[in-house]
């Protein structure tokens, strides 16, 4: 039995978020595979101290910031880790920087295994943030840098580099990654989903609209993210107001975040209250049912995504995409790539996906995005020879 120590800052009991989810389901996925999982966190309101939950041993940390890395985090993280874990670890499992603090045991404990996941880059965020030509992304794009020179420092001492779609594995291979990553270390193992609980569920869609004071007989245009200026929902409500017989569909926003009360002032302003309907954050068993009986998904994000997960439980589903063109995704007939700042190819494209009859969709979700798949690839990883 392989026992591994996952760290990271938050888990979906700090919030709905694609890190949160893709961290507790790959631990999930160890832990049905035989793996030993236990996890190092930050508190929540609901939890501090050592709790287990599905089986999993979690510890949160109580004297540090929920849900943030910082220099506390780092400082009892280690400590914790060598008070409780450090002699029977097998695996240090890093979900993004999380692992930085006990990185430097790796010296004295060579038989340990370290592997950091990689969600997204910090060149890549910066550029993500240059692109979105706002004052605010000027401003904080500097923070990019510092971290881009942290991980300079840190990646190479990781044993196993792993970035979790093809935009993060693309940026190691490209300047300024190359110039520095043992290419031998990096891997890519895309992120993967619950297919099980992801899926079309039509005969269910009655309950689930009433449940949701959905109204029947419209098609339902669908966006679930974070509520966050790079996301992109300020686009996907200007595409909206830009559609045609605004009575023949009703438009879900799923999620919460700091441009909340913005995006709903937007939809007043403009008037199309009747058709435009938030939910907030939902469990990922809520969304399931959503998106089982939606007809467009829609997402229209600023940022150079690393592997979104909203898009993968879209395509699970059977769902139509229509997506920013600058995320690379698997390659399906039913994803439709647009530019996020023109409105109107993006309010053509959805027309002619609702003159469309959905009623048999199908998944369309490639195996090597499913959770079964991921779980069993980062197993088959730390369990390897060095």
């Amino acid at each position: 039995m392989n026992n591994v120590v996952m760290f990271t800052r938050s888990l979906p009991m700090h919030g709905l978020g694609g890190m949160e989810v893709v961290a507790w389901d790959i631990a999930k996925g160890l832990h049905h595979l035989g793996s030993n999982v236990r996890i190092i966190t930050t508190k929540t309101k609901e939890h501090i101290g050592l709790h287990h939950i599905d089986g999993i041993e979690v510890l949160f940390i109580d004297n540090v910031k929920s849900g943030k890395y910082s220099y506390g985090w780092w400082k009892s993280s280690r400590e914790v880790f060598e008070e409780k874990y450090l002699k029977d670890c097998d695996t240090v499992f890093s979900v993004s920087t999380g692992a930085y603090g006990v990185i430097e045991l790796k010296r004295k404990n060579p038989h340990i295994k370290f592997l950091i996941q990689v969600h997204g880059t910090a060149w890549g965020e910066f550029i993500s943030k240059l692109k979105t030509r706002t004052l605010k992304g000027f401003l904080t794009s500097p923070k990019n840098i510092f971290w881009l020179c942290r991980d300079f420092t840190n990646y190479n001492k990781f044993d196993y580099i792993v970035g979790i779609g093809e935009q993060v594995y693309g940026d190691f291979n490209r300047w300024p990654y190359e110039s520095f990553i043992d290419k031998s270390k990096i891997s890519l193992i895309s992120n993967g989903i619950d297919s099980e609980l992801f899926r079309s569920d039509y005969h269910h869609e009655k309950e689930i609209k009433d449940l949701y004071n959905i109204p029947h007989g419209k098609k339902i245009i669908l966006t679930a993210c974070r509520l966050h200026s790079q996301k992109g929902v300020y686009n996907c409500i200007k595409t909206i107001e830009l559609l045609s017989n605004k009575s023949e569909f009703i438009y879900i926003i799923v999620g919460s975040g700091p441009e909340e009360d913005k995006l709903k002032s937007l939809v007043n302003t403009l008037g199309i209250n009747n058709y435009v309907k938030f939910l907030g954050s939902l469990k990922r068993e809520e969304l399931a049912k959503v998106e089982s009986i939606s007809d467009v998904f829609l997402f229209l994000t600023n940022r150079i995504e690393g592997l979104p997960l909203n898009i993968l439980e879209a395509s699970a589903t059977g769902v139509p995409i229509v997506l920013s063109s600058q995320v690379k995704l698997f390659k399906s007939e039913n994803i439709h790539l647009v530019d996020p700042l023109n409105y109107r190819t993006a309010a053509n494209k959805i027309e002619l996906l609702l003159a469309n009859d959905l009623q048999n969709k199908k998944c369309y979700l490639p195996d090597e995005y499913t959770l079964k798949y991921a779980a069993a690839k980062y197993k088959n990883l730390i369990e390897k020879d060095f």
